[in-house]
C-alpha cells in the first residue's frame, strides 16, 4: 500500500529545502521519520484494545514509520509515552467513533447514553474509537477514526479552542497530501 522509500526520498527533499527546520512544526519532527513498527507489536495492539487499525494506517506503521516528520507537529510515534499521553479513550478504542458529521458539544443532547445532556464536559465518550495521530497546537490535534462508519478517517479536532471536531479525508489522503505541498 504504501512505497516506503518514495515517502522516505520526499520527505527528504522537504528536509533539504528546510534545512533550518523553519517550516511549521518542523522544530519538533526535524524531518525525521521513526523506524517502522514490528508487526507483532501492531497485532498485540490491536488485540489488547479490541480493533482493527484502518489498512492505510497500520501498513504506514508497518512499512514506513512509527510516526515523525508529517502535518503540523509531526505524527506521534506510535506506542511512545509521549502518544499514549495524548490518547484520551484507548479503553474505549473498541467502540464506534460517534460522529459522522462535524460535532460541537450541545446542552441540549448527549454523544452517549452514560451522560445526560450537558454532563459530558471533555468525555472520553467524544473519542471513542479514535486515537490522536498528530499536534497542530493551541490545543488541537489530528484524530484517527478506527472504529465506526467513519473508519480510516483523519479528523481535526478544534475542541480545546472551542470549535469542533471536524471530519477529513482518509490516513493515506491526508498524508500524501502533506507529502505533495512545497512548504508544508
Amino acid at each position: 500500500m504504501w512505497d516506503a522509500d518514495e515517502v522516505r526520498e520526499l520527505v527528504g527533499g522537504k528536509a533539504a529545502a528546510d534545512a533550518g527546520c523553519r517550516v511549521f512544526g518542523a522544530s519538533r519532527h526535524r524531518w525525521k521519520l521513526a523506524p517502522p513498527v514490528a508487526e507483532d507489536a501492531v497485532a498485540r495492539f490491536e488485540h489488547d484494545h479490541r480493533c482493527e487499525l484502518p489498512a492505510s494506517y497500520r501498513s504506514f506503521l508497518t512499512a514506513v514509520s512509527g510516526g515523525g516528520a508529517g502535518p503540523a507537529y509531526g505524527l506521534y510515534t506510535f506506542g511512545s509515552e509521549r502518544w499514549s499521553g495524548m490518547q484520551e479513550a484507548l479503553d474505549l478504542l473498541a467502540d464506534p467513533f460517534p460522529h459522522t458529521g462535524p460535532f460541537e458539544p450541545s446542552p441540549e443532547r448527549s454523544v452517549c447514553s452514560a451522560h445526560a445532556p450537558g454532563e459530558e464536559d471533555f468525555s472520553p465518550c467524544w473519542f471513542a474509537g479514535s486515537l490522536t495521530l498528530a499536534e497542530i497546537g493551541c490545543g488541537s490535534s489530528y484524530r484517527l477514526v478506527v472504529t465506526g462508519p467513519s473508519s480510516g478517517q483523519v479528523w481535526t479536532d478544534d475542541l480545546g479552542c472551542g470549535l469542533s471536531l471536524t471530519p477529513g479525508p482518509d490516513f493515506r489522503t491526508w498524508y500524501t497530501t502533506w507529502l505533495s505541498r512545497p512548504r508544508a
